[in-house]
């Protein structure tokens, strides 16, 4: 007899969709389908999960026996051993490395291949705190932009997205929701069919930009420069809400004499589109009643990026947006989450007997090859990421990795090029084999997932993996007995109110409760987290002082174009970039105006070099006028692998590891030259 269990995707991603896995008599999972009966999810997935269960949890180049290495680092040579036999040769392997070098020699690098709660960020954070190894800072995705809002709001919280459809302009600026947050979108819609209007900024003209009323096309890395001429022509023409600052606001009178030059002339000139086009787009948003900017991370990768979503987050402030319900900045909704939940209890980091050596993880090629780096880094313990394609400077991570004498551990689906250069392969369990509480970017929702397979072979969740080594290592702690379903009560162990009503039956009986929020809510309506509850203008009135007036640095004569990386649609940055529906037969492009490719001979779908100083991929051309002059693009998190028959990737390959403003991955900082391949 079959059975259906509710469930939630695990990816990187704002939607975080409901899910419903039919399972039938032999255990075999014959189906899986949006949930039906989770408003957002509405029955529907996203091209990303239309395989999962062959793209993943069947997929004959699943791992489900434990790897040892056996060639070179990077060949992805192995031979199977017992799983037994490899927790124990990693737990001797550390406690060595731990008792030689000290434990800051011990490296674990995670990100969000999965999202769930427990299985990245409990268990594992426990067993690296009490190790005292060293803390990786997650700084690669996210907190750029999140320090840039939260100068001025004072948080990241901010309008529900499903709000957009109170909107009567919802200004979408550096995100593509039709691809990345695709749930989103019907709300958007239903903006437009209530007489609302959708503009969208970018550089690149994505399939949101095509689908809005009006796409603005600045130069990359102007934001700033934009949002501060905007701020000029609603001050020049008295659009903000002069008894709303009073009473909500500070430093509105530092910012309006920082502001004057910031002329549209001035701005039209440094961010490449028409003054008129500035003053219009100024009056519009500011016309509007209400009007919401969606932001999500796409242009926090540049070195101002912090600055440039302080300079977006004045915006609503001094047009009083905030007070209109679907009025004010839309951003992400992970703060309403970690600020609720008992996330302290999950991580347990005061098992540290002191503190830490921190390591930003944006400069890991550095970490792994500086030799005066100290103590050396001896171990590395890779799970939930792939940073061998996903960080910058890719060929440093990979020089690093390929050390003889690092002693690297990847846990993982599929032999991924970071799993190439492990010592240790250890196969993961897929988001149907285990209980996971999962949070969201882009709803208050909090999701159950309740296993419904029996995991192949060896493989085994994060949380069991390291319950295991820390048993191997001789850790007596009782936290490290908790259970799975121990974990989940730990996280709900709150009294904040938003976690009122949230219940462990009531989620395993629905499979999701959402966080009691106000309804309307307008997330400031009793003031900003701030000290004295006012937003604050001065840290946009500081960027713009600080601002030269000139445009973001150019390339060199010889590396005369800006590559931008974009997200895909059939892939989450690297996970499923090898299917077939994410590499389309096998060729990987790069979109160039068609001024920059008659200069360089190129014609549509000729095979391109695209190269720098760092090293050099082979890649598509597509010709068209959905980049700006002096700009290229291509997807982001395409791993090592062919187009047209030459090596296409990854893009990480061309970045270095410059940091943002927010210390954050200023990836879009890239220039380079693109050749005519013969």
């Amino acid at each position: 007899m079959s059975r259906t269990v509710r469930g939630a995707c695990p990816h990187d991603c704002p939607d975080r969709c409901g899910w419903e896995v039919t399972v039938d008599g032999t255990g075999v999972a014959v189906s899986l389908r949006g949930s039906s009966t989770h408003p957002l999810t509405a029955g529907r997935l996203c091209g990303k999960l239309a395989g999962y269960l062959d793209d993943r949890v069947y997929h004959p180049d699943r791992l489900t026996r434990a790897l040892r290495r056996v060639g070179r680092k990077g060949q992805g040579r192995f031979i199977e051993i017992g799983l037994d036999q490899a927790l124990d040769e990693i737990a001797d392997r550390l406690r060595d490395t731990a008792d030689t070098d000290g434990p800051a020699a011990i490296v674990p690098f995670s990100y969000e291949g999965t999202q769930g709660l427990l299985q990245s960020k409990s268990m594992s954070e426990r067993f690296f705190a009490r190790l005292g190894a060293t803390e990786v800072l997650h700084t690669i995705c996210g907190a750029t932009a999140g320090a840039g809002v939260s100068a001025v709001n004072g948080s990241t919280n901010g309008v529900l997205p499903e709000d957009a459809r109170h909107a009567q302009l919802v200004l979408v600026w550096g995100a593509n929701p039709v691809v990345t947050n695709q749930h989103l979108w019907p709300a958007v819609l239903a903006a437009r069919a209530n007489g609302g209007r959708i503009v969208v900024i970018d550089p690149v003209r994505t399939r949101t930009a095509a689908a809005a009323d009006w796409h603005v096309q600045p130069r990359p890395g102007t934001d700033a420069v934009l949002a501060l001429g905007i701020a000029h022509v609603i001050v020049g023409d008295g659009h903000t809400d002069r008894d709303w600052l009073g009473a909500h606001a500070t430093g509105l009178d530092e910012l309006v004499v920082c502001l004057e030059r910031f002329t549209p002339e001035h701005v039209a000139g440094i961010v490449g589109i028409p003054a008129a086009e500035v003053v219009d787009l100024a009056r519009a948003y500011a016309g509007a009643r209400p009007a919401l900017i969606r932001l999500m991370i796409g242009m926090e990768h540049h070195p101002g990026g912090a600055a440039a979503y302080t300079a977006i987050a004045g915006l609503p402030v001094l047009t009083g947006a905030w007070a209109h319900h679907g009025g004010g900045l839309s951003f992400h909704t992970a703060a309403h989450f970690m600020s609720a939940l008992n996330m302290a209890g999950l991580k347990m980091s005061h098992l540290a007997a002191g503190p830490r050596r921190r390591i930003n993880m944006v400069r890991l090629g550095h970490l792994l090859t500086d030799p005066d780096q100290d103590p050396p880094v001896r171990a590395l313990f890779v799970h939930g990421s792939n940073p061998a394609v996903t960080v910058p400077s890719a060929g440093l991570v990979q020089a690093g990795l390929g050390r003889e004498d690092l002693f690297t551990v990847v846990h993982d689906h599929v032999l991924t090029d970071t799993a190439r250069f492990a010592d240790i392969v250890i196969p993961a369990t897929t988001q149907p084999e285990h209980l996971d509480l999962m949070w969201s970017w882009g709803h208050t929702d909090l999701m159950l997932n309740t296993p419904a397979l029996t995991p192949p072979g060896d493989a085994i969740s994060v949380t069991d993996l390291f319950r295991s080594l820390a048993a191997r290592m001789g850790f007596t702690e009782r936290c490290f007995g908790d259970t799975d379903a121990e974990l989940i009560t730990t996280a709900v162990d709150s009294d904040h109110p938003w976690l009122a009503g949230i219940n462990e039956d009531e989620l395993r009986a629905t499979g999701w409760q959402r966080l009691a929020l106000p309804v309307p809510y307008l997330p400031f309506a009793d003031g900003f987290p701030t000290p004295d509850r006012k937003a604050r203008l001065s840290p946009v009135a500081r960027v713009a002082a600080d601002l030269d007036g000139g445009p973001a640095p150019p390339g060199s004569p010889t590396r005369p174009l800006q590559l931008l990386t974009v997200k895909a649609l059939h892939s989450m940055n690297s996970t499923y970039a090898e299917t077939p529906r994410a590499t389309r037969g096998g060729r990987s492009w790069l979109d160039i105006h068609p001024d920059d490719a008659a200069r360089r001979g190129i014609g549509d779908n000729s095979v391109v070099r695209v190269h720098n100083d760092r090293g050099e991929i082979h890649l598509v051309a597509r010709v068209g006028r959905r980049v700006r002059p002096g700009v290229v693009a291509t997807e982001f998190g395409r791993g090592t692998a062919t187009s047209a028959g030459r090596p296409a990737g990854p893009a990480n390959l061309l970045t270095d590891d410059t940091l943002t403003d927010a210390g954050g991955a200023a990836f879009h900082h890239t220039f380079v030259e693109v050749d005519l391949v013969n």
